[in-house]
């Protein structure tokens, strides 16, 4: 009975050398990578910070956790981008942590300020269902994380990923809540953002209506060949 060749296990992932950063095969997809201890480590200090404030009823702990969350998802992301790690991994475990990190927060602010209750349930109906499936969307297309949205649709990402986007996001409904100490105002902001990302599913329903599109790989103005990823109905890449 003839031998069946066995795996070689000291075998390589070869990386196309045509798929620049942002592309989905541009590296070896992984998890345990300096970004993503960065995103664990920062998770873990806002949830211990938003913990010891609710247990405390301190405020200003919930701003720490909160202002820790914000700058930690700066960082993990800058790491992400010098050390090349975008994954499409680590793009998904950074998602989930900032959700956990919001939830966590908002709800311990909530517990002390019920006033705020109705515009920060909105804006967690937003955030935790909504933009949820907004983000993990990416994992449709050949791409490494929602940043590179706009290769697929430049006007979803705009309104979610453009950095100012992301800013508006994330900050408005807080800032709304503390420094305006307005929860009429901050339910008007919450309302406006849960509109706009229902607006962005729409359009996204639309999108992944379309089969057997080529969505590019990069940018044309990478400076790269003008070659294409294709996308079918299965989700498959071609």
């Amino acid at each position: 009975m003839p031998s069946q060749a066995q795996p070689d296990s000291t075998a390589t992932v070869t990386v196309p050398t045509d798929c620049p950063r942002g592309c989905a095969a541009h590296r070896p997809d992984e998890l345990f990578t300096v970004a993503s201890l960065v995103t664990v480590v920062r998770t873990l200090a806002c949830v211990a910070l938003a913990m010891a404030g609710i247990a405390r009823g301190s405020d200003v702990l919930l701003l720490a956790a909160l202002l820790t969350h914000w700058v930690g998802d700066s960082v993990d992301g800058v790491v992400a981008r010098l050390r090349d790690e975008e994954t499409r991994t680590g793009a998904a475990l950074d998602i989930c942590a900032d959700r956990l990190c919001v939830a966590v927060v908002y709800v311990g602010f909530v517990a002390g300020h019920p006033e705020y209750a109705a515009a920060l349930g909105v804006y967690l109906v937003e955030f935790m269902l909504l933009d949820s499936v907004l983000s993990l969307a990416f994992l449709r297309y050949p791409i490494s994380g929602p940043n590179y949205f706009a290769r697929v649709d430049r006007l979803i990402w705009r309104l979610n990923w453009w950095p100012p986007a992301k800013a508006v996001n994330s900050a408005l409904p807080a800032l709304a809540a503390v420094l305006l100490a307005s929860p009429e105002l901050a339910l008007a902001f919450a309302g406006a953002l849960l509109v706009v990302k229902a607006g962005c599913l729409v359009r996204l329903a639309a999108d992944l209506r379309r089969t057997d599109e080529s969505f590019p790989a990069y940018p044309s103005n990478s400076g790269s060949p003008p070659t294409a990823m294709q996308v079918t109905g299965s989700g498959h890449l071609h």
